[in-house]
């Protein structure tokens, strides 16, 4: 007598079997996006496993359907969103910023991941504390729109030491940011 699997046993075996390093990629819209694809396409499929997370307020963000290059499955995380014009921003971000550590926990504990990859994104911070916790390498790759300084996310990463890297795309900001990496600009 012959019996099948079914197909979420089926891939949970598949997915174990695969011996491949997951990268658990960060995306975000607009120049972001873009640094993030022109990353992703130096690495191959082959020596890699992805998964995408996004940020969103609402189910309605567009950043789940954005293209990548590469497969893999798309998690949303809450974060922050806009903080302008919004009675009571703080109370509903504190909140929002404790259901997106909740929610990164949950998901870093589930998918194992070997590396973080995020760009100049805030949903890095819950992502990133709760990696190095578990040990998962955390890389950060600072958007070339900053010249001068550091983003807030970029600032608040490298004063909690939250990167295992930290990549600027400036020489004059790895002059001023002693701990940061150039490799040249991404784009």
């Amino acid at each position: 007598m012959e019996t099948t699997q079914p197909a979420a046993v089926a891939a949970t075996d598949e997915c174990q079997a695969d011996q491949r390093p997951l990268v658990l990629v960060t995306v975000e819209g607009g120049g972001w996006h873009h640094q993030t694809v022109r990353i992703l396409r130096r690495l191959s499929p082959e020596e890699f496993r992805f998964a995408y997370v996004y940020g969103h307020v609402d189910e309605h963000h567009y950043s789940r359907k954005l293209a990548m290059p590469h497969a893999g499955a798309r998690y949303p995380i809450h974060h922050i969103g806009q903080t302008r014009g919004r009675p009571l921003r703080h109370v509903t971000n504190v909140g929002r910023l404790a259901l997106s550590f909740w929610e990164a926990w949950q998901l870093l504990v589930r998918l194992r991941p070997a590396a973080i990859l995020a760009v100049a994104t805030p949903v890095a911070l819950p992502l990133f504390m709760v990696g190095r916790l578990l040990g998962v390498r955390c890389l950060f790759v600072e958007s070339l729109t900053r010249v001068r300084d550091l983003s807030l996310t970029g600032r608040l990463i490298y004063r909690l030491r939250l990167a295992h890297r930290l990549y600027v795309q400036w020489p004059g900001l790895r002059e001023r940011y002693a701990r940061t990496s150039f490799a040249g600009a991404v784009v």
